[in-house]
């Protein structure tokens, strides 16, 4: 049996938009293409993943594969290589070097394809030459990616010479407005990459001679001489230090244990979630290019007497605090800041209605169970940026 294995990022593995509308891609790009190319697919790609910037990395599975087993190799990398505004130009060729020792060591003569990302528009981004947090633009990225291919007689499908997503069609093609393909521009993609591997496939599976893309720029044209099977592991290249990382700490949230402070435990409670919004919010500036956001205390606590100005104010209070979480996690899902593992949105909250006049046990039961949920809410974001923050 024929096969192909992937490996790549979240429009590998079908991250196709950030609501129920856009679930993930059945079928994958990967799927599709084996479909199309009559070969077995291995989908290894990982979403929020790059070449060389932390767990899961393209680096990181390399050693759970053999290369060898497989007679197509796709790579599909270079979104968060340059959208998490980490890895620089040097961290990415020494993790580009290291698949190449490994496809080397291993005696591999499976026919590598090298997808260059598509135009992103996260970052802020208004141009394929708009820098990043470290000064590195998407064509920098994608000149890393070519020049290597061509250096060692790898196949290589350039989207900038006939592009399929642009600035004037992306808020249509991209199902989250700024990242990753919807499910028809994913098919379309798999299409056009499958048609080019039947074009230049020689058949041997070897490194190819003059691959020709007649949409795309030259491809190379210097034949490599297959390796003997080493018989030591080569060694790979130093890879940059990556400075440590300042994670984010979870928010903890104090429970109402007595009636008779509930003003002061809603205008605690209030303050610690918008001081926490806040950091967050910087975060994302920093890590995704976000606009600038704040989120400010709008009510005053009236107390703690146990009256119709305090039931008032805590319902109010909650009304807003579902409002500031919901725009958090709606920014969250809107920069792919998701669960990794799924793809899945993060969903949004909806707290407990606390507007009965008496205030008993079933009313800090009601509040306590607000905090809890807001406190979970948040948490789970904590979780999702802290792994970005990793490389995870």
């Amino acid at each position: 049996m024929t096969k192909l294995l992937c490996l790549g990022d979240s429009i590998m593995w079908g991250v196709t938009g950030f609501d129920a509308a856009h679930p993930r891609a059945n079928p994958t790009i990967p799927d599709k293409i084996g479909q199309l190319i009559g070969a077995q697919t291995d989908n290894r790609a990982v979403s929020a993943t790059s070449v060389n910037d932390g767990g899961q990395s393209m680096v990181d599975l390399l050693p759970t594969v053999n290369l060898a087993d497989y007679d197509y190799i796709l790579l599909g990398y270079g979104a968060n290589d340059w959208g998490l505004n980490r890895e620089t130009l040097d961290a990415l060729k020494a993790g580009l070097e290291i698949f190449s020792s490994m496809y080397t060591a291993s005696g591999s003569t499976a026919y590598v394809l090298v997808d260059l990302m598509i135009e992103s528009f996260i970052n802020n981004a208004t141009s394929l030459d708009s820098p990043n947090k470290i000064g590195v633009t998407q064509n920098q990225v994608m000149d890393t990616f070519k020049d290597w291919a061509q250096e060692h007689g790898y196949h290589c499908y350039d989207w900038r010479s006939d592009p399929i997503v642009t600035p004037q069609n992306y808020k249509a093609r991209l199902g989250d407005g700024c990242l990753h393909p919807d499910f028809n521009t994913q098919m379309e993609m798999a299409q056009r990459l499958a048609d080019y591997i039947k074009s230049t496939d020689t058949g041997n599976h070897s490194h190819p001679t003059q691959p020709t893309q007649p949409t795309s720029p030259e491809q190379p044209t210097t034949p490599v001489t297959q390796p003997t099977q080493p018989t030591e592991q080569p060694s790979q290249p130093t890879q940059p230090t990556t400075p440590p990382v300042k994670l984010i700490d979870d928010i903890k949230l104090d429970r109402l244990s007595d009636l008779f402070g509930i003003g002061t435990n809603v205008s605690k409670g209030t303050d610690r979630i918008i001081s926490k919004i806040n950091e967050l919010y910087k975060t994302l500036e920093t890590i995704m290019g976000t606009d600038h956001r704040t989120v400010q205390k709008t009510l005053t606590s009236p107390g703690n007497e146990l009256s119709r100005p305090v039931r008032n104010y805590v319902l109010l209070s909650f009304q807003r605090l579902q409002s500031d979480v919901n725009d958090l996690i709606q920014v969250c899902n809107g920069n792919w800041i998701v669960d990794p593992m799924s793809g899945d949105p993060t969903p949004t909250l909806e707290l407990t209605r606390v507007d009965r006049l008496t205030t008993d046990r079933y009313y800090q039961d009601a509040v306590n169970a607000n905090w809890g949920a807001i406190e979970n809410a948040i948490n789970k974001e904590i979780k999702y940026i802290n792994q970005v923050l990793k490389g995870e």
